[in-house]
């Protein structure tokens, strides 16, 4: 699976700088805006909003809004690495998850949150255009249902030319 995103990422910043391509790029980036729905379930994550099943897109240098909605009869983590290295905020009732290198929320049953954070660029702090996410309960094994993964692209501006 991974492979396949980072040829999709390679392919989506690659057309940000060809003429022809560069329309499906802000395409992404208006139809997502950043928002990502993710409803936990059955010990499982379902992404929607356009996304692909096991993990969802981001746009580097843009607000991310995650909406975490549990509708499960348990609790469940939402953790990434990706929320160690980028400070967000939470909207709604959740406890923070901490744990070495990754940060994230813990979610009751029933319950719905929203973490709002601009999406890292490539910098010294954060070089990775890939990232995963978990329950830190149901989720900690590869092949748990629990798992998902964070796609980062960065989008070029259209230069003028062809």
């Amino acid at each position: 699976m991974r492979n396949l995103w980072a040829v999709a990422a390679a392919g989506l910043v690659l057309a940000g700088g060809v003429g022809v391509g560069a329309e499906g790029v802000p395409a992404f980036q208006e139809k997502s805006k950043g928002k990502v729905d993710v409803v936990m379930k059955d010990k499982g994550f379902r992404v929607s909003s356009g996304q692909s099943e096991k993990g969802f897109m981001l746009v580097a240098g843009t607000q991310a809004d995650i909406n975490l909605r549990n509708d499960d009869t348990v609790a469940h983590e939402f953790v990434s690495p990706l929320l160690y290295k980028a400070p967000f905020q939470i909207s709604g009732n959740a406890t923070l998850v901490k744990i070495p290198k990754a940060m994230g929320v813990r979610v009751d049953p029933g319950q719905s949150v929203v973490l709002t954070f601009q999406v890292p660029q490539d910098s010294a702090e954060f070089q990775p255009l890939y990232d995963l996410f978990w329950c830190n309960v149901h989720g900690k094994q590869h092949a748990d249902t629990m798992r998902g993964e964070i796609l980062i692209v960065e989008t070029r501006g259209e230069t003028g030319g062809g």
